[in-house]
């Protein structure tokens, strides 16, 4: 994940903790005496707040509504949360002084998805660089019905990572691959 997406995350649900916390706290205040023997033994809610629903049936499609932007919104968060270890750039640089040299990930995922496309037996190939727990590539290809899945995963590890690896200047960069070969069976990984 990103920093950024980290910061954003934190700060959000920080605030969002702390309003929840204080609530709390308020209602526990309440409820032991802290602001008046007399204000502990009342109910939270007036009389008149907690009989609005009663009679006016919209009350609860509108909570109903409420509640499903409230779900949606927390699934865009959290597809964001999914897409944010994905990393756009990659610096190379060594060192400082002599310039500083950065890679696009895009460049880098394309040229490697368009290798793969060129071998026989490939039918579509996905490249992503992320950024999770270190910096690795994942290589998702799958294959015809037809395909020598040892061919192609030999040609993948010896010519695909390879060049990718060559392109980031280093010899031991993560690399996953995933092949998927027709629909109906279940996808082979392997971590070189």
């Amino acid at each position: 994940m990103s920093s950024r997406a980290n910061v954003i995350n934190r700060v959000v649900l920080t605030v969002l903790g702390l309003l929840l916390l204080a609530a709390g706290g308020l209602g526990f205040a309440l409820s032991v005496g802290a602001f008046g023997a007399s204000r502990a033994t009342y109910p939270v809610l007036s009389q008149e707040v907690s009989t609005f629903p009663d009679g006016r049936p919209w009350f609860w499609w509108a909570v109903v509504g409420v509640l499903l932007l409230i779900a949606v919104l927390a699934l865009l968060w959290l597809l964001t949360q999914v897409k944010a270890d994905r990393t756009t750039r990659l610096d190379l640089t060594t060192n400082a002084r002599d310039g500083y040299t950065t890679l696009h990930a895009t460049a880098l995922t394309n040229a490697v998805e368009d290798e793969a496309l060129g071998i026989a037996g490939v039918t579509s190939a996905t490249a992503n660089v992320h950024e999770h727990r270190g910096r690795h590539a994942l290589l998702r290809v799958e294959l015809a019905d037809s395909a020598d899945m040892g061919e192609v995963r030999t040609r993948l590890e010896d010519e695909v990572v390879a060049h990718l690896r060559e392109g980031v200047g280093d010899p031991h960069f993560p690399v996953t691959i995933e092949l998927r070969p027709g629909a109906s069976r279940t996808p082979q990984r392997s971590i070189i």
